[in-house]
């Protein structure tokens, strides 16, 4: 058991409260969880960005591509049926529906679904 409990003193301690700092420091603070959390805000305008504008082909294309490398990479039996599949796709008409490119994920997704059952 503890006999005595020593307090020490805490005359050099700042308090970091959001409540208690001043406007300097919460403009610090602040620019501070900017800078951390600016590749968050950076993808959610670049989503909202490219859901009112058109999908390129050649984006249309790198993403069909990074996606079926991906279920190569879960489902690696289904390799050559993935292969097939892209060399078949229609990236033309593809990107007239697509309007973005979790649209195109979808779409592929959707698609290869009867290769997986």
């Amino acid at each position: 058991m503890v006999n005595s409990i020593s307090s020490y003193s805490t005359s050099g301690v700042q308090s970091t409260s959001t409540n208690q700092l001043s406007e300097e420091e919460k403009k610090k603070k602040k620019a501070q969880e900017d800078g951390l959390y600016s590749y968050n805000n950076q993808s959610s305008t670049t989503s909202e960005n490219t859901s009112t504008t058109q999908v390129t082909e050649d984006t249309a294309r790198s993403t069909a591509q990074s996606y079926i490398a991906s279920l190569k990479a879960q489902y690696p039996q289904l390799a050559s049926k993935l292969d097939a599949y892209y060399s078949s796709l229609d990236f033309s008409s593809l990107i007239q529906d697509a309007t973005s490119v979790s649209d195109i994920r979808a779409y592929i997704y959707s698609e290869t679904q009867g290769f997986l059952k």
